[in-house]
């Protein structure tokens, strides 16, 4: 069975990349790409079904890129079931304008965003994890909203599909964890999924490099991997 939002008893923003069309006529695949908040309190049951749905490998983005996470060790994933890679996506750049910025009027995440852009190396791991996985790839961080939004809208740039449907994609977030405890320690403008940050985000990365794959290809990720890619989430 296909879900957009996967039913997970310890999880509220965990939902499938399956569903989109593209612009060259095909529609993405469901078990192939989850995005999702973090795996803290996901129970047995929550295991059993992501194994059940294909899914092979785990990627927590959570933590500084300088420091050891203290985040790898407070999930409760089935390593029997899933290869895990601990990734963090973020950059001292990320943060200082989160931190700097966060309160003011005109506050707009995608400015940060971009900065995670300049991350190539970890982006590179990213997508040849995604790219060999032997099954589906479930990527989180904490909220499933900043770095998953960003992984998740390269991923459907990558593959064709349509801006509106990438905005959407990131928005959603807004509805899934609303009055939940995972954001509540987030100032107001920290907690939102605007439309404007994901537009920013993607506008400032067509800018600089033209293409979503220009833009994966200057983080050295090899064109066989893109293809892999593609044809995964595509056919």
């Amino acid at each position: 069975m296909d879900y957009v939002r996967l039913p997970l008893e310890g999880t509220k923003n965990t939902r499938d990349l399956g569903g989109y069309p593209t612009k060259d006529n095909k529609v993405t695949k469901f078990h192939v790409f989850i995005r999702s908040d973090r795996l803290t309190n996901i129970t047995d049951k929550d295991n059993e079904f992501l194994k059940n749905y294909g899914i092979t490998d785990i990627i927590d983005f959570r933590g500084n890129t300088t420091i050891q996470s203290t985040f790898v060790s407070d999930d409760n994933i089935n390593r029997e079931y899933f290869k895990f890679h601990y990734i963090p996506l973020s950059t001292s750049e990320y943060e200082q304008y989160a931190n700097a910025e966060k309160d003011k009027e005109n506050f707009n995440h995608g400015v940060g965003y971009t900065y995670v852009l300049e991350n190539k190396s970890r982006i590179k791991e990213i997508f040849d994890i995604l790219a060999q996985s032997k099954g589906g790839v479930l990527f989180h961080c904490t909220a499933g909203k900043d770095r998953t939004g960003i992984i998740s809208a390269l991923i459907l740039g990558l593959c064709n599909a349509y801006i509106k449907d990438i905005i959407a994609n990131y928005e959603v977030t807004n509805t899934y964890l609303a009055d939940t405890d995972i954001i509540e320690k987030y100032s107001e403008n920290l907690k939102k999924s605007s439309p404007k940050f994901i537009i920013t985000f993607i506008e400032n990365l067509l800018k600089k490099y033209d293409s979503f794959e220009n833009y994966i290809l200057s983080c050295n990720v090899p064109k066989e991997n893109i293809e892999k890619i593609r044809k995964k989430l595509c056919g």
